[in-house]
């Protein structure tokens, strides 16, 4: 043998590659003999093989799967003397399964009929292992993204689609054989303008290129090479033209070695939630006996109005209705007649009113209307031709027929005014001598009528509150918040007869001089405005402590756990904190038999100070509860912030659930986001059997109102 020869081996043995040299007899590769170089034997699983070998005997140590193929693609390469190059599967004696490459060309004679095929046979079993383990895991991550339930979408380095998941396709229209190398703005659209509440979406044309922040997700991604949070205000743009509200995120991909490889996006479709939260908004915003807006959002008309009155000069003016012959309705003809009067009246007093105007509910029989950019004498005019409309207005029900009056205040809003709350204290107090100069007339704020203002209403409470404080005149009294997760027809209490600590929401009251127990509405007010709210609720939180002490004393051992209210002022106090913590020192008072309640809107006013407050607190196992939840809501995002225990549905909700089907579908909703979050869910206001199975059926735990509980003082200890 050669140096060459010596060599070539030497080079061949450490590819793990043996020569391949068989010839044919007839050009039939059936019947053709194999000669392998030395280290053929290794390739086959052999200890040694004879150089020398017919191609039948070779053919067995080939998978059966492969014998045909190997044969056809052999035989086809010399019947028209071409090379030829295939991979096989060989099985070895101990069993063991190998891949086999195979690259060779076929000689033929001066007749064009082959004679010989000579080339070279190598291992590729660990490269053919990993690319199958490459392919099963691919296999497995379509397989996993196509059965997930949101959209997904993979992208190349340069924005092109490589992959949509089953979900993705049906909310695009583009199936993946049609995604697949398409930029990813054509495959996956995206419009940033939230459509506007009431209007219709936007037409395609309509849609303005990404830019800036509104830069599709996955180019952004691309761009800065790091993941886009959650977007909430995109919009999906299928194939087809139709706009589905998403929310949609992006996210690198990258090789092993560092090199960005592409992105992936996923997203979903929001169209429930974005309905939802709209719904809710419109609550919060709206009274939805006459959908005008409510107290809430028109005090932030008027101070927006008083904002650019203060730094534009600008005039405007504030009305203050009160109808003079709305209670005989009610007391006559019920309060389905009153609610079908107030829709009435409020359709003709808007139609009377320019674009411009506001109208709104403020509560009972109660309207309020701000006239941006009109002055004094216009606003009068104004007032006058609603109060004159009113007058003539005949109301009939039943056969009966009604007239009805109107008293009105009038106010200025100019740069003079103070603040939104005097603004409205002035219109009242206008409205107020409206009627006791003989009701059905308007009456023009003067400031000589503050001391009137001050003599009425809420300025007495200032005076009360503190005789109350001084004289001890505050009483509580008790609300059960009772269990409903009882078997079908069963008694609501039932989970609290197996053993569930009794709960109840503690209610402060003013017993007067008459022995007369002033409820928390007439005097709440008041104690907002005039900064009592703080002193109000350290009171309760003293009193009651007190009380849980007293019941320990007395050898009263069964658990119960007290809903205490809180103030959106308290929320503020910096003290509050350390004054709780005295008061349970004090007492010996276990912090788990205490639950603040906060209302919705006092939390979302307060949100930084409330989740501090919550925080210390909740670590001490103090419990919240989230109050009027849905009055005041914009978004369920906040949510997730705060540590809240029990979500209380607001009774507006709860009131009409039975004949409300929007009602109905919000306590669903509100109950269901609740549970997810992992929060107990109360229903308030339960008057009657049939509220009380409605909510039992939505899944609510809890009920609070007349049909499973009534209030109840508690022992004097605690005052």
């Amino acid at each position: 043998m050669s140096d060459l020869d010596t060599r070539l081996g030497m080079a061949m043995s450490a590819a793990h590659m043996a020569v391949w040299d068989s010839v044919l007899a007839d050009g039939s590769v059936a019947g053709s003999t194999v000669y392998w170089s030395a280290d053929g034997a290794t390739l086959l699983g052999l200890p040694e093989i004879k150089l020398e070998q017919p191609f039948s005997a070779f053919l067995q140590f080939v998978h059966p799967a492969d014998r045909d193929e190997l044969f056809h693609r052999m035989q086809d390469a010399a019947d028209r003397c071409t090379p030829y190059e295939l991979e096989y599967r060989v099985q070895w004696p101990n069993g063991s399964m190998h891949w086999l490459a195979a690259k060779a060309c076929a000689q033929c004679d001066a007749h064009g009929r082959a004679v010989r095929t000579l080339g070279v046979v190598w291992d590729v079993t660990q490269a053919k292992l990993r690319e199958l383990e490459a392919a099963a895991q691919r296999e497995l991550a379509e397989v996993t993204l196509a059965s997930i339930g949101d959209g997904v979408a993979t992208t190349d380095a340069q924005g092109n689609t490589r992959f949509i998941n089953r979900v993705a396709e049906q909310l695009t229209g583009w199936s993946r054989e049609l995604a697949v190398g398409k930029p990813i703005e054509q495959t996956l659209k995206l419009a940033y303008e939230p459509p506007v509440p009431g209007v219709a979406p936007l037409a395609q044309s309509q849609v303005r290129e990404p830019a800036g922040k509104d830069e599709h997700a996955a180019r952004r991604c691309l761009r800065l090479r790091q993941s886009i949070g959650v977007s909430n205000g995109a919009q999906l743009i299928t194939r087809d033209g139709r706009h589905i509200p998403i929310e949609d995120s992006a996210s690198p991909i990258w090789s092993e070695s560092g090199e960005m490889l592409g992105a992936v996006l996923v997203f979903r479709d929001v169209s429930h939630e974005r309905k939802l939260t709209q719904q809710l908004s419109w609550y919060a915003s709206h009274d939805p006996l006459t959908g005008l807006i409510n107290r809430r959002e028109f005090e932030q008309q008027i101070a927006a109005a008083l904002h650019t009155a203060k730094h534009d000069g600008h005039s405007h003016a504030l009305l203050y209705i009160d109808l003079d012959q709305f209670k005989i309705v009610n007391d006559t003809c019920g309060h389905s007649a009153g609610d079908v009067l107030l829709q009435l009246l409020a359709k003709m007093l808007q139609a009377q009113l320019r674009d411009s105007d506001v109208l709104a509910r403020l509560g009972g029989d109660e309207l309020g209307v701000l006239l941006p950019h009109c002055p004094p004498d216009q606003a009068m005019l104004v007032a006058d031709q609603l109060r004159q409309s009113i007058k003539n207005f005949r109301f009939v029900w039943d056969s009966r027929s009604f007239d009805i009056g109107a008293s009105i205040g009038l106010v200025e809003v100019t740069h003079d005014s103070k603040s939104m709350t005097e603004l409205l204290m002035a219109a009242d107090q206008a409205c107020y001598l409206a009627k006791e100069h003989g009701r059905n007339r308007v009456h023009l704020y003067m400031e000589s009528d503050l001391k009137l203002a001050q003599r009425q209403g809420e300025m007495q409470w200032v005076s009360r509150l503190n005789d109350a404080f001084e004289h001890d005149a505050f009483r509580l009294y008790a609300l059960p918040i009772v269990p409903l997760a009882a078997a079908p027809g069963g008694q609501p209490d039932q989970r609290r007869q197996a053993g569930e600590a009794a709960h109840d929401e503690v209610l402060i009251r003013i017993q007067n001089d008459e022995g007369e127990l002033i409820p928390p509405g007439a005097f709440i007010p008041a104690a907002e405005r005039y900064d009592l709210m703080v002193a109000i609720d350290r009171w309760v939180i003293r009193a009651v402590c007190r009380y849980i002490h007293g019941r320990r004393v007395a050898g009263h051992r069964a658990e119960a756990l007290y809903s205490v209210n809180l103030s959106g002022s308290s929320l503020n106090d910096e003290g509050l904190h350390d004054y709780i913590l005295e008061q349970f020192s004090e007492f010996g008072i276990d912090p788990a038999a205490i639950c603040f309640e906060i209302t919705e809107t006092a939390v979302i006013a307060n949100l930084p100070q409330a989740q501090a407050f919550m925080a210390r607190l909740k670590t001490l196992g103090c419990r919240f509860s989230l109050d009027d939840f849905g009055s005041g809501l914009s978004s369920f995002a906040y949510l997730k912030a705060l540590p809240v225990d029990y979500l209380k549905i607001d009774g507006m909700f709860i009131r009409d659930i039975k004949q409300n089907t929007i009602n109905y579908a919000l306590v669903k909703a509100i109950n269901e986001v609740g549970h997810v979050m992992g929060m107990l869910t109360v229903a308030e206001y339960v008057e009657d059997e049939e509220t009380l199975a409605l909510v039992r059926r939505l899944g609510v735990d809890y009920a609070q109102g007349h049909a499973v509980g009534t209030l109840r003082p508690l022992p004097a200890g605690a005052n």
